[in-house]
Parts: C-alpha cells; structure tokens; sequence
C-alpha cells in the first residue's frame, strides 16, 4: 500500500461509506490504520455471509459476487453516505464484492466486481484473477481498490486502454506496459457495451471478454465515444492506437475538445501499420489550438503488427 496515495485519498475532501463482503478488506484496513482516516471514512460495513449480506441488502440474491451485486451494494453505500453527509461534502459509495480463493469446489473464475459511485458518476470494475493463492489475490484486490478510489476522488490521474478486446492479445498489454513506464501512472482497460457503429455487446459476451484479461481491472461502461468517456473518467489519459485516433478527431467535434481540456483528459497515440505504411502521431492532423492534448508513443518503445480483427480472421 502507497502511504502517499492514502494521504491524498484521505485529503481529498471526500467524505465515503464503503462495503465490501470481505475481499478488498485490506484496502478499508490500510485506510482505517492511517491517522486522519474519519476525513474520509464515514462508515465501513463487511457483510461476509450470504446470509448477512441478503440482510444488508435486504433482498435475496441470486448471485453473492456479481456486477449486480456490486451495484446494489454501491446504492445502499452511496445512500448511506448522502444521509451521514448531507451536502456538506462531496460523497462517495464504494462497494466491492468477490470470489478468491477457497477451500472448496466453486465453479467459475477467481473474480471481483468494484462499483464507485459519486454524485457525478458511478462505475463499475471487473477484475478477474491468476491461479495464485488467496493472499496474493487479497493484496493485488486491495491494492487495486485503493487505486481506483484514489482515481475517483481526483487524488490519482487515470491511465486507461479503451477497446472492444475480442479478442484481447499481448499488443494490448505491451501497449498499456509501455504507457505506464512513460507516465508513471497505473493503466486499467475499459470495454464499453455500447459501439459508436455496431449493436450492443450483452452483458454475457462483455464479461467472457474481460475475463480473459488477468490481473488488471476492467471498467465496464456504456460508452461509445471518446466525449462519453471522458465525462467518466476525467483527469485521464486515453492510450490510442492510431486509427482510433483518427476516428477520434472524425467523430468529435469542435466544441467538444473544450470539454476533454477543462476536465483534464488527453491522449497517449501509438502508431501502427495503417494503409501499407507505418503512421503516428506525426502523421495525423491535429484539431488546431488542442494539439497539446496528444503525445506520441515513439516506434522504438512500441510497435505490434496485430489485430483482433486478423486474430479472429485467423481462427
């Protein structure tokens, strides 16, 4: 755990309830251990079993840890936040439910779902597991946790690879390795339901996508454009590959570039072999005055010839 990164949660003016049903719990701990916590911290409930967790909720669920169950949690939080708070303070619900590691037979993935819900927004993170054991999913999940809060309260710029990832392949991990090592920051990706040209994803179809992603959260949105996006995620950067880039600067228009530069958003452009040749950032024609929005990836830290489309041409 950052003990900076806690700081600046804890001093972000925020006031949170959160509630987990035991995964993630070393996240509520890392926040509760550090001196000045009740700045942030209003409540913080756990209820570990299915039994107290349909009395927590109230209802009976189908499923204990489930993007359902998350968001149902996050609700009561967000509620439970709004009456301890009132609006004297910005508020934030935080729930996170999960699947480790056990000692008896469970079918389906080692899995979490965090939901995080402001008075601006609310999101949803998958975050799917390696085989390793239960304290190194615990670690990884609080880790995460705290990360994604941080980003929430404005405390930590977002890094985020945006993509339909059918399938996912190791560009897309290159790419978001290579964008950490030149921002300094912490990348997740986000899969949107919703295509600027195409029908909607089900839900059952994005969760088979983002479970072959290990190890690195998920947002889980119902955003097509960059626009939509942006309003959820500010003080962000996008990594781009190339020709989203210039469908990006198609699809917007002028009005719109205000709105990425007064929430704080960029864009990170690798290039790619795009129509016979090799083209970057340098190649684009930029929208004037917010050319500043846009650093290229140099081709010496990143150039992968795939595609998800060519990878399931091939199978």
């Amino acid at each position: 755990m950052n003990p900076e990164q806690i700081e600046r949660i804890l001093n972000s003016g925020f006031r949170a309830v959160l509630v987990t049903t035991g995964g993630g719990s070393g996240a509520l701990n890392a926040l509760l251990t550090t001196p000045g916590a009740s700045r942030f911290v209003t409540e913080a409930h756990i209820p570990y079993s299915p039994e107290a967790l349909e009395r927590f909720l109230g209802e009976k669920l189908e499923h204990s840890c489930s993007p359902e169950t998350a968001k149902a949690l996050v609700a009561k939080a967000f509620f439970q936040c709004l009456e301890n708070s009132g609006d004297k303070f910005p508020i934030i619900g935080i729930s996170c439910t999960a699947a480790l590691q056990t000692d008896r037979e469970r079918r389906g993935d080692d899995r979490a779902f965090i939901c995080i819900k402001t008075e601006d927004a609310e999101k949803l993170y998958a975050l799917y597991f390696s085989k390793t054991s239960r304290a190194q999913q615990e670690a990884l999940l609080s880790d995460w946790l705290l990360v994604l809060i941080a980003q929430a309260v404005g405390a930590e710029r977002g890094l985020i690879l945006s993509g339909s990832f059918n399938p996912v392949h190791q560009g897309h991990c290159n790419l978001l390795k290579v964008a950490e090592e030149m921002t300094g920051l912490r990348g997740i990706f986000e899969l949107s339901s919703a295509n600027v040209d195409k029908p909607d994803i089900p839900e059952e179809e994005i969760l088979r996508r983002a479970s072959a992603i290990r190890d690195i959260p998920v947002a889980l949105t119902h955003a097509p454009r960059f626009v939509q996006k942006a309003r959820l995620f500010p003080k962000s950067t996008f990594i781009l590959g190339y020709d989203t880039a210039e469908r990006l600067i198609a699809y917007e228009k002028s009005g719109e570039w205000e709105l990425f530069q007064g929430l704080e958003d960029s864009f990170l452009v690798a290039g790619r072999h795009h129509a016979g040749s090799f083209q970057c950032l340098e190649n684009m024609n930029l929208p004037a005055g917010f050319e500043s929005l846009f650093v290229g990836i140099p081709e010496s830290k990143f150039r992968e010839d795939i595609s998800s489309t060519e990878l399931r041409n091939t199978n």
